[in-house]
């Protein structure tokens, strides 16, 4: 008796090692989406560095400028990143065309200051 009951045991502890090892994996995967989140999370810090700083200084100053920049430029790509995986799905040239055009209208008028 004592026998079948080790290996209920044994069965048991298994089972509880592969829960944990599932758990783990999923807990350090790091994919695009969770590094898209990451950079905007950084843009908006960077938008809201430059509001503030606006505000504190009255008026538009040279840093305030600088974090309002950057702030735009993670939000811009990370609007190219994500309409480039809603192109890539829908598999039409016709998508794929508009969306180059779209990214090179906005980088070169974002680099002339249109």
């Amino acid at each position: 008796m004592e026998g079948s009951k080790e290996d209920i045991i044994y069965v048991d502890d298994k089972e509880k090692n592969k829960k944990k090892k599932e758990k783990v994996q999923t807990e350090r995967k790091f994919g695009i989406n969770s590094f898209l989140a990451f950079v905007a999370y950084v843009g908006i810090g960077c938008i809201a560095i430059a509001l503030l700083l606006t505000l504190i200084l009255k008026g538009n100053s040279k840093l305030s400028s600088a974090f309002n920049s950057v702030g735009e430029v993670i939000a811009y790509v990370i609007c190219i990143c994500l309409a480039f995986s809603w192109v890539r799905t829908h598999r039409k040239i016709a998508w794929l065309v508009c969306y180059v055009i779209f990214v090179v209208t906005i980088v070169v008028l974002f680099i002339l200051n249109v």
